[in-house]
């Protein structure tokens, strides 16, 4: 319930934005990418949603220049997504749109104690991925 409350107030800003949490998922990895650009099966499989929602996701940041998708050069079958220049001029209000958020978090709670909650959630996704990629 609470991370349901925490995404919706994250929703809420980024959609002043005009993109959705989803988006900003793709957009953040990018940032964090040190080429700013990844093999599109990496990206969908680290959003956790099924590859028809990951690619729709992926179009929508294309259509709206956000994102670029191109031919991996060292493998002509795999397609790379590519941070745009307008993608990279969101960075700055899309982290402000996530911090705004933690912000508000971080007023109830300790220092250890958002540690150990980021901790947490760190330690529950980790054993999630592995769990589905042992169903796979």
């Amino acid at each position: 319930m609470t991370a349901r409350l925490v995404q919706e107030q994250v929703a809420t800003r980024l959609s002043a934005l005009g993109i959705s949490y989803a988006q900003a998922v793709v957009l953040i990895r990018l940032y964090r990418s040190a080429t700013g650009s990844l093999p599109q099966t990496d990206m969908i499989e680290s959003l956790a949603v099924s590859r028809a929602s990951g690619t729709l996701v992926l179009t929508q940041l294309q259509t709206r220049g956000l994102v670029a998708r191109s031919s991996d050069p060292a493998d002509a079958r795999r397609l790379v997504v590519v941070l745009t220049d307008a993608g990279r001029d969101l960075e700055q209000a899309v982290y402000a749109a996530l911090e705004e958020v933690e912000s508000v978090i971080r007023r109830s709670l300790g220092p250890d104690e958002v540690a150990a909650a980021f901790d947490t959630l760190r330690l529950m996704f980790e054993d999630i991925k592995r769990f589905r990629s042992t169903r796979a």
